[in-house]
């Protein structure tokens, strides 16, 4: 039984034939106009972005034959075509990523940088900048601070541009400084805080691109907070 289509929308179908320049993301060759988009979970209906993947005509027909019941052979399975398909996509929109860098300090750095002067913020006032290394391109930032005391969570309320609900928008060479509040008590005992930084860069075509998490510690309340490449849990 022939099941029913729902076009593809045709921002959605731009993205994804960018992201990847028009080449397959599962055998990896140029299509040009000989490319279709392939519906993942096989529901023409589920025009989900994450269910999608273009792919030639040859492959086009392999995706197809996708069956885990059939007894023999190794088939295709979801996990393996996404991330295929993800390979492909970074391969075509690596060259749109810049170099951001990401600073955590007790101090004011915009004064910092302006004066050369370290100038404390309130107690538990935490210091952010956020700054682009390149002078070609703009960049979109999500960020999302999880601050931690002794290894355990801490309750924050942070504003939406730190929760990674809202996007930064990144101007080639130039540095956005902000702050947020932590509960941060100079007495504790151990004295021992993290924020560990979680962060996508949102590239000019769009797409979205996982980085590598970190963190910044204090654990002496005289000193500042230092830079820490690991994270206690990788989400």
């Amino acid at each position: 039984m022939k099941k029913n289509r729902t076009p593809v929308r045709e921002e959605d179908r731009a993205k994804i034939l960018l992201w990847c320049a028009r080449h397959c993301c599962f055998c990896g060759k140029a299509c040009t106009t000989n490319i279709v988009v392939h519906h993942i979970d096989g529901n023409p209906q589920n025009n989900a972005i994450d269910n999608l993947i273009p792919v030639c005509f040859d492959c086009h027909g392999e995706l197809e034959r996708y069956n885990l019941e059939h007894p023999l052979g190794t088939k295709y399975r979801h996990l393996e075509i996404k991330t295929r398909r993800e390979q492909i996509y970074e391969l075509y929109t690596r060259d749109y990523l810049r170099p951001v860098e990401i600073k955590i300090s007790r101090y004011n750095l915009l004064a910092l940088e302006q004066t050369g002067q370290r100038n404390e913020r309130p107690w538990g006032d935490i210091s952010c900048s956020v700054r682009t290394l390149s002078r070609d391109i703009s960049l979109r930032l999500e960020l999302q601070i999880k601050p931690y005391h002794n290894g355990k969570p801490m309750k924050a309320h942070l504003a939406d541009l730190y929760a990674g609900l809202a996007k930064w928008n990144l101007i080639p060479n130039f540095t956005v400084h902000g702050h947020f509040e932590l509960p941060i008590s100079r007495r504790s005992r151990p004295f021992h805080y993290r924020v560990e930084i979680f962060w996508t860069i949102v590239d000019v075509l769009g797409r979205a691109h996982d980085m590598l998490p970190f963190s910044y510690v204090w654990t002496d309340p005289k000193g500042d907070w230092w830079y820490d490449p690991r994270v206690l849990y990788d989400y």
